[in-house]
């Protein structure tokens, strides 16, 4: 522990830090003395004086930074601030012989190295939450530097600023094309307004490194280290805790003797431990007092979560206080029946599904991808339906590789869909397993996870195991007993009266229903003074730093839950009566943007042999566009009749490429008819994600051939950083490349984030990729053939254009492209092509290949819902 002599030293140099922060600041938008001005002007020119300026106002925003993490002991920070404050002085000396300045960065720098043993912390872990501080820093930062600078240096413009106008006129500089008419006098002025643009972009780009640094840098411990830890928890662990501290969140203290291991997570001034230290019972005092040390070393206080009544007397002794914070239900295998009376409502539940035909199969790992993109689908309905998103530390989270090494067990319905699925952790040195996560559906039978549980019993009471661990009942039985505290009286309170806001008793109530027993847990703090740091340390741990999971829909009411609910019920219809009403959109746009005359005007314009090529390409194009769906049905497993799969595949594209925004029309298209035959959500969305991806392998296909082969010229209008497409070209070839040897070599999905890049089979995507390129082609040969005789390019010439045009409207993400996709083509194909040859072709194949289909979807999927609705009724 740091004595009070030492804290006001920290105290000290935290302040003065921030203090020359600010003069820097200030002493840097203020021209210097004019007399000391005249000593430097024959030694160095005003460029190099100019960049003093500059860099003492890059200093004092670092020194600004710092001054908190100083406070905190941080080793990193000491070291930057000792380099940020030697520039500092030398920025001082060289835009003015600022001696003041100088001299007190020289006794912060003094009193920063007289200090500088104490300074042992190691650096917090990145985070979102570190980033946005940064961020609004740099913003407020920049805003300041600009205003006092125009502010205090107005003489050095044509114009006079107050305090409100520079800020204003700052702003100008970075959202108006002429800065607002901004004129320097001097060449100091013009430097100034300069310097503005590249503080700005210095100090946020800072800050956008702070934002992706939790991103870049995700791994909490090293690989040395999570393999020492894997081998001390699989030989001493044994507590429902013991395999979640192996999950990637965790950061390793190990104690001095190398045996014993703890899993903790540092956020802010806490670093929360899972439950005890895991090694021989020797070891455990010695492993406590030196994690209690190290985290001393490194400003943070130490807590321990969910430990065991066990060893409580040795934290006591080590000066730890214990709070009570819950219970534990633990189902005792050995005498867990659903014979006799209090088994009477578990027997009733197994034998009303059983007679419905549902079934729990089990899954041994490694589980495979299929099986787990099905239940993401399951986990995300039911992450929506809670209102919130995933936990973490104390709790597994929806991650393939760790679920694909667990024991997973699944709600299967009557139609063989899976509805809901939980998973088993082990303990390592006692025969007990612990359930984790346990998600099913948003409409699900009442009752099935009590199915789901049941069953789970069974099947390990039938392998052996002596117990089941139920989880933690947070605030069941605290503050009962006469020997609790008056902070676990408290709690009790919140227990009895919160319950509209969370449902605690009856979680222990439903729980309670399979007879557990109930055993304590504690939380482990080392006084009450940094308990308010050590909530906010679990909560961000547990949230991941998603902060309004707790205070924001978390805590939403049941009247507005219920009410969600409702609104669920009729979803079905809102998306039917939306997705119809974006298609008469579309449809009363189209005709809006062409008068009948113009039309028949461009239909003289047409060939009539071009007129019925382009028709019969047209219908061509969307049979082969159901090779899509047939493909994707395929790769679910699933069978269908064609009919089916046509009618869906055609209606999602004839409407999705005039609405636009492919992804979400076409997807709630697809969600509406696959519900509707059964498929299950995790199937669902598989189809869709194969969709959606072979639209662009197929893009990558083409482009890649047809960009690297023809010397096109990128119109300068487009902006990209290059002039030739074959860039464009060779980038899209070696995707191809490598996504066709990651499906002959590969055997599992690319999981990116919460994105998922589905594996297929070799020959499956050689289809895909035929399909999707035919597709291209067809659907640019329908153009083709409306601009003959007038057009006098060979077709793969062509193609290359059409596709360039085709791919900037696809990003613009206007609908059908319309605009970008014609003003790329005129670009590129006028001259040869007479503009107004090409726009008459271009009106036309909107018709044909836009209008056309989006008018017979449009009708296809009106008679579907009124058929669907006749037979409802």
């Amino acid at each position: 522990m740091l004595d009070r002599r030492t804290k006001l030293g920290l105290q000290a140099i935290a302040l003065l830090t921030a203090i020359v922060g600010i003069i820097n600041l200030l002493s840097a938008v203020l021209p210097s003395l004019p007399t000391r001005i005249d000593w430097l002007r024959d030694l160095y020119p005003f460029e190099i004086r100019a960049g003093g300026h500059f860099f003492a106002a890059l200093t004092g925003f670092g020194l600004l930074n710092l001054a908190n993490n100083l406070l905190r002991r941080k080793r990193l920070a000491w070291l930057l601030a000792t380099i940020l404050l030697g520039i500092s002085i030398l920025s001082h000396l060289i835009k003015g012989l600022d001696l003041e300045e100088s001299l007190l960065s020289m006794l912060l720098l003094g009193q920063l190295w007289w200090m500088r043993r104490v300074f042992t912390a190691q650096s917090d872990r990145p985070s979102i939450m570190q980033g946005i501080r940064v961020m609004l820093g740099a913003l407020i930062f920049t805003l300041a530097y600009g205003s006092l600078g125009f502010f205090l240096l107005d003489r050095h413009y044509s114009t006079q600023f107050s305090l409100p106008a520079a800020l204003t006129q700052t702003l100008a500089l970075f959202l108006t094309e002429d800065n607002a008419g901004l004129q320097a006098t001097t060449r100091f002025g013009a430097y100034f307004a300069d310097s503005i643009y590249l503080m700005g972009g210095v100090t946020l780009t800072y800050a956008l490194w702070m934002l992706l640094r939790p991103v870049i840098f995700r791994d909490a411990a090293t690989e040395d280290e999570r393999r020492k830890a894997t081998e001390i928890i699989e030989r001493y662990g044994h507590s429902s805790l013991a395999r979640l501290a192996l999950l990637p969140d965790k950061s390793y203290y190990f104690s001095p003797s190398g045996q014993t291991a703890i899993a903790y997570v540092p956020k802010g001034r806490g670093a929360i431990a899972l439950g005890d230290p895991i090694g021989p019972m020797g070891d455990r005092q010695e492993a406590i007092w030196g994690f209690q040390q190290f985290c001393d070393r490194n400003d943070w206080q130490p807590a321990f979560y969910q430990t065991l009544p066990d060893d409580l007397e040795i934290y006591r002794s080590l000066g730890f206080k214990a709070l009570k914070i819950g219970e534990e239900a633990v189902v005792n295998l050995k005498t867990f029946t659903l014979e006799g009376k209090a088994g009477k409502h578990l027997r009733t539940a197994v034998n009303k599904f059983t007679k419905q035909g549902y079934r729990v199969e089990y899954y041994a790992p490694p589980i495979a991808d299929s099986l787990l993109q099905e239940l993401q689908g399951i986990s995300e309905q039911w992450l929506a339906s809670m209102q919130g998103s995933e936990k973490k530390f104390s709790l597994g989270w929806f991650d393939y590789n760790y679920l694909r090494e667990s024991d997973v067990a699944v709600v299967h319905n009557k139609a063989g869909n899976p509805v809901a699925f939980a998973n088993t952790i082990p303990e390592y040195q006692i025969p007990e397993a612990t359930l984790d996560l346990m998600r099913h559906q948003a409409n699900i039978e009442q009752g099935t996870m009590d199915f789901l549980f049941i069953s789970m019993l069974q099947h390990f009471q039938a392998r052996g195991y002596e117990s089941f661990n139920l989880g933690l009942a947070a605030l069941s039985g605290v503050g009962k007993t006469g020997e609790a505290t008056r902070l676990e009286k408290g709690m009790h309170y919140l227990y009895a009266h919160l319950s509209q806001f969370y449902n605690f008793q009856g979680l222990r109530a439903y729980k309670d229903k399979f007879h557990p027993e109930w055993e304590s847990r504690y939380l482990v703090y080392p006084e009450l003074a940094a308990l308010p740091n050590i909530v906010v340390a679990l909560v961000r741990a547990d949230s991941d730093d998603r902060l309004g999971d707790y205070f924001g829909t978390q805590f939403l009411s049941n009247t507005f839950a219920n009410g969600f609910k409702k609104f669920s019920k009729i979803l079905p219809i809102v998306i039917s009566l939306m997705l119809f009403g974006l298609s008469l959109l579309a449809i009363g746009q189209e005709l809006e943007k062409s008068k009948p005359q113009e039309i028949l005007n461009s239909l003289q314009g047409i060939s009539v042999p071009g007129l019925f090529f382009a028709l019969a390409l047209t219908v061509v194009n969307y049979i082969l566009l159901t090779g899509y769906d047939v493909l994707a049905t395929r790769y679910v497993g699933e069978s269908l009749p064609y009919r089916k799969v046509a009618l869906v595949s055609v209606i999602s594209y004839a409407l999705s490429n005039s609405i636009g925004f492919a992804l979400l029309s076409g997807s709630a298209i697809r969600y509406r008819f696959y519900s509707a035959w059964g498929f299950s959500a995790g199937k669902i969305a598989q189809i869709i994600t194969f969709c959606n991806i072979s639209f662009w392998i197929g893009l990558f296909a083409v482009g890649g051939i047809t960009f690297s082969v023809e010397p096109l010229k990128i119109p300068k209008q487009i902006r990209l950083p290059f002039d030739s497409i074959h860039p464009v070209g060779y980038i899209f070839l070696l995707t191809i490349a490598g996504y066709l040897i990651w499906s002959a070599k590969g055997r599992r999905s690319l999981r990116i984030k919460q994105w998922v890049l589905p594996h297929l089979p070799l020959p499956l995507s050689l289809g895909q990729i035929a399909v999707t390129s035919c597709d291209w082609i067809l659907a640019a040969a329908v153009l083709y053939v409306l601009l003959l005789p007038a057009n006098s390019l060979l077709f793969w010439r062509f193609f290359s254009v059409y596709v360039l045009a085709q791919l900037a409207g696809i990003l613009s993400n206007v609908p059908g492209g319309l605009g970008v996709f014609e003003t790329v083509l005129i670009l590129l194909l006028s001259p040869p092509i007479a503009t107004e040859k090409l726009l008459e072709a271009l009106l036309v194949y909107r018709i044909i290949y836009y209008f056309l289909p989006l008018f017979l979807g449009t009708i296809l999927f009106a008679l579907y819902e009124l058929k669907r609705h006749k037979r409802r009724s």
